[in-house]
């Protein structure tokens, strides 16, 4: 489960509609507060009713009208299983608390992405009324997606850059593109093995193994990663328990790992890495990770 948020304005439907529209080969779940402001082509729906959408590219939405618990169990019951799970947060909603859902039976969590609108959130962080919302908002952020810099100029988008940098200390923040959000939702099922890419924004980088991977090894690179890697995934087969799949996630500082089910003949252990910037990506990978995921 991923959890978007931002204040009233920010851009969070406006990259959940783009990313309904263009899912591809990933059944995505989104829960969303009002099913009037989603709006998708009528070409793509399949079906409606008063609490589903439903998509023709197997995509689903769900409205919040019957309570989060209600709508968690009614995904959690769908044949087949989505992929992802996205919600959308209210503009003045607390997208940390929402995050605490994905504990629930049968979903895991994803992170916290919270857009920032550039034209407007630094006056919306100082306003009487909605600064503390705004600012508790952009803390509880995984990473911070910086939107409607099409409307901004380069040098007021690298101000607030900065000025968020203050704020949400630690919080890496990103360009709000649909091609951001859709490779945070899960970099493994975007970009090959071994495979290397770099665009002017960020860098990726995957690799994968034959071999057992030491776990406790894994995690203690990724709680080190440089602050400009902000995104991580991989399937593992540990050491210590090599019969099972390991899952193993960072997003913003935090890491994750958690067990997948049985390990299936074939598998080779994988992982892929999103940083922010455009230099080279021996730079920005340590070599202890190369070296683990190197066949």
């Amino acid at each position: 489960m991923t959890v978007v948020g931002g204040y009233l304005g920010a851009g969070k439907t406006t990259l959940i509609n783009s990313l309904l529209a263009s899912a591809e080969g990933v059944r995505i779940a989104v829960i969303v507060n009002d099913f009037g402001d989603i709006n998708i082509d009528a070409d793509l729906i399949k079906s409606r009713d008063a609490k589903t959408l439903e998509l023709s590219n197997g995509c689903i939405c769900c409205d919040l009208s019957d309570g989060m618990a209600s709508v968690m169990d009614q995904i959690r019951a769908l044949r087949p299983a989505p992929d992802h799970v996205v919600v959308e947060v209210s503009g003045v909603g607390d997208p940390a608390a929402v995050a605490r859902w994905a504990d629930h039976p049968g979903f895991r969590r994803n992170g916290v992405v919270v857009c920032a609108d550039v034209t407007d959130v630094r006056r919306r962080a100082e306003g009487r009324w909605s600064a503390d919302t705004v600012r508790g908002q952009l803390r509880a952020g995984d990473v911070l997606l910086l939107t409607k810099q099409e409307v901004a100029s380069e040098g007021e988008a690298r101000l607030v850059r900065a000025w968020l940098r203050e704020v949400a200390p630690g919080v890496p923040v990103l360009d709000g593109s649909l091609e951001t959000i859709g490779t945070l939702l899960d970099p493994l099922l975007r970009r090959g093995s071994d495979e290397r890419t770099e665009h002017a924004d960020h860098v990726r980088w995957s690799g994968t193994t034959g071999r057992t991977v030491e776990l406790t090894k894994l995690r203690t690179i990724l709680t080190r990663m440089p602050e400009r890697v902000v995104r991580a995934k991989g399937i593992v087969r540990s050491v210590d328990d090599p019969l099972r799949r390991t899952i193993v996630q960072l997003a913003g500082a935090r890491v994750d790992c958690y067990d997948d089910g049985e390990w299936q003949d074939g598998e080779v252990s994988r992982l892929a890495v999103i940083a922010i910037g455009d230099e080279p990506i021996d730079q920005v990978i340590p070599a202890g990770l190369r070296a683990l995921f190197t066949s």
